[in-house]
Formats: C-alpha cells, structure tokens, sequence
C-alpha cells in the first residue's frame, strides 16, 4: 500500500552550509557523549559524524557490544573513547558524571528509553541543569533548501507555562542568530490572531508577545498568530492584515503545547520531507533526543545544530 497521497515521495536533505557552519563554529570538532552507543543506529550516526567533522565521538555503554557494532559497519575505532558501563540507568549516569565534570560537550540518546534519558538529566544531582528553563527546539530545512522554520516546543514540554514559553523565545532567538538569521521574525502561535477568551492560548500568546517587547533582543516578535497569517504573505493580503513584521514571513514559531508542536514538526517530515534537526538548549550542554523513526540525515543535522549551540 502506497499510503496517502500527502505523504512526500521525497527523501530529507541535511543542509552542507549546516554542517559546513558547525564545523567552523568551535576551534575543535564537539566532544559527543552518546549515551548507550551500543547498538546499530547510535553507531552509525556517530560515525557518520566523525566522518564529516562536527563531532568526536565518545561511546558510552556495553564496551564489547559497541566493538561488535563499529566492526559490522566497518568503523575503525583507534583514537575513539569507550567508556564501558551497563544498563540504561548506568550509560546515562556514567555520561552526566563525564559532562558535569567538563569531560563532554553534549549528549547524545543512543539506545536507551527516552524517559531514562531525560530523567537522567533533569535529575538535579546530575549538575546538567542550568539556571534557564529546558527547552526543545527544532530546526526544519526544505529539500530544496532556503531558510529553516524552527519550532518550539514539540519533543520536551508537554504544557509549558509562562516563564518556560518565555524562555523559549528567547532560545528560538538565539538558535535562529546562530544558523545565520540576524534578526529572526517569531511568531507566537494560536488559532486566532485575535486574543479572544473563548481560546486561552490566544490571550497567552498576546501575553507573551508584549512581554517580549522589553525582553526580547534582536528579534521581531508577534502574537497571537494562526499558523496561515504566520507563514502566508497571501493569506496576510486576504485577510487584510497589514504594518506586521513576522505577518507571513515567521523565521520561527513559538507553539502553545507539545501536541500542536509535534503535530506539525511531524507533518512538516512527513509531508515536506523535511530534515527536522532537533536539540534541547538551556541546560549547560546541549541535549540530542534521537527516536527511531528519525532519518540518518536528521540525525546528522541534529548534531550540527547541537554544535551550534
């Protein structure tokens, strides 16, 4: 069965100026922990990272599994860090005492739930915690190329509230200065460009967006917006909305819970064949939430946006 017809027919594309921009962005390739590498996908996208330059690899978890694993694809490990540990819980916490003691640069999920993983993290004794708010952010390229669309939040926070909504547009800011875009138009998402009290997400989302006035540096910020007066310049000429800077032209979309987020990153993938590369910011190294349905090349990217951050 072919599916639906909405489904792309073609493949996702990691950007080379992306990865030609993380390798130029630190004096030496990222230190990448990946947590539980002992398992085909987290080794073969930590290879591939090797190989292009954005990242050296340090493989946590079963030492004799991750051996097998880099000789059935080939790999040559001399020069690459084992760190042997065992378990889920033991990848994960070997990794943060590696991090927290300035062994690392970020974190990578290999094979391992994503609630042990995060859990790890989170955990206040790990010392990956910062002062600002973790938030999950994702950079979407086209196939075809142009500028991202980033979103936020569609992997982490399930119903954030305003001081991590706030945070979050401040790191779709930076991320998006750090991929090239000077002064990145964000737009902050509802079902109405009219805050109205029938739809509380509008009503917050023109909260935020004041907020963001005085708060907000070197960004255009606009809310509520619906997702067409968002991303359209000819829906904004239909429906007469006019004098709106981010109106049609959003570089980034701060959405209002992780269920229309991860909706429309997913559609985006799906539909557009975009190239999601996601990344946790906020804590004191960047964090990269890997799932297996996730293309090599997302996977790639992902680490060239962590490499970014």
């Amino acid at each position: 069965m072919s599916g639906s017809a909405f489904l792309s027919k073609q493949s996702p594309v990691c950007p080379t100026d992306l990865l030609d921009r993380a390798r130029s962005a630190r004096p030496e390739p990222m230190r990448l922990a990946v947590v539980r590498a002992s398992a085909p996908l987290p080794i073969q996208t930590a290879k591939q990272a090797y190989e292009e330059g954005i990242a050296t690899p340090i493989l946590i978890g079963e030492a004799d599994l991750i051996k097998k694993e880099a000789a059935a694809i080939d790999w040559d490990l001399t020069g690459i860090a084992i760190h042997d540990s065992s378990g889920e819980k033991g990848a994960i916490d070997h990794a943060t005492a590696l991090t927290r003691n300035g062994g690392a640069d970020a974190l990578m999920k290999g094979h391992l739930h994503s609630d042990v993983f995060m859990g790890g993290i989170v955990s206040r004794d790990a010392g990956i915690r910062g002062s600002e708010r973790m938030v999950h952010i994702f950079a979407m390229f086209h196939p075809d190329g142009g500028s991202p669309i980033l979103i936020s939040d569609g992997a982490v926070n399930v119903t954030p509230d305003v001081k991590t909504r706030q945070q979050m547009v401040i790191s779709l800011a930076s991320t998006a200065q750090a991929l090239g875009i000077d002064t990145p138009k964000i737009a902050i998402i509802s079902a109405t460009e009219t805050p109205i009290a029938s739809v509380p997400s509008s009503l917050e989302a023109k909260d935020l967006s004041d907020w963001a006035q005085d708060n907000v540096k070197g960004a255009l910020v606009s809310g509520p917006l619906s997702f067409d007066l968002a991303m359209s310049p000819e829906a904004v000429a239909i429906k007469g909305m006019k004098d709106n800077p981010v109106a049609g032209y959003a570089d980034a979309l701060a959405m209002p819970e992780i269920t229309s987020g991860n909706v429309l990153f997913k559609s985006m993938v799906w539909h557009n064949a975009a190239c999601a590369a996601g990344v946790v910011v906020g804590g004191k190294v960047p964090i990269i939430l890997t799932s297996r349905a996730d293309s090599a090349e997302s996977r790639l990217a992902s680490i060239a946006l962590a490499a970014l951050c």
